[in-house]
């Protein structure tokens, strides 16, 4: 008899065991596999994120850009400072039909550079 008691002696009992070995090595191998698979999902998606951060600063200073040179436009044209911002907003509204947290941040964003860009040109 062992610790464990099993008398290894029977081949009942060393049987019992090596079925129980057997088992275990199954199950961690199964989950040795999700694991690793998860593992390279997880870097996966982490470089497809870090792309698309990437892309998203190129179009917000894309749209930076556009934005600024509407509003000196709209100055230069004698648009009142507050039409213009109605006007800025009006054309990022229309750009994105289901507003959400993402747009109100981008309309924030456009119109602290609408604002300066008027008063800049």
């Amino acid at each position: 008899m062992t610790d464990f008691g099993i008398d290894f002696r029977s081949s009942d009992d060393f049987s019992q065991m090596r079925d129980r070995v057997a088992a275990a090595r199954a199950h961690t191998r199964v989950n040795a596999e999700r694991y690793v698979q998860l593992r390279r999902t997880a870097d996966a998606t982490r470089e497809e994120a870090q792309e698309l951060r990437a892309q998203a600063a190129v179009l917000q200073e894309r749209l930076r850009e556009s934005v600024m040179v509407y509003a000196a436009a709209l100055r230069r044209t004698s648009v009142p400072p507050e039409r213009a911002v109605v006007l800025v907003k009006s054309a990022l509204i229309e750009s994105d039909p289901y507003p959400d947290k993402h747009n109100r941040q981008v309309v924030e964003d456009a119109v602290r550079w609408a604002v300066d860009a008027y008063y800049a040109a």
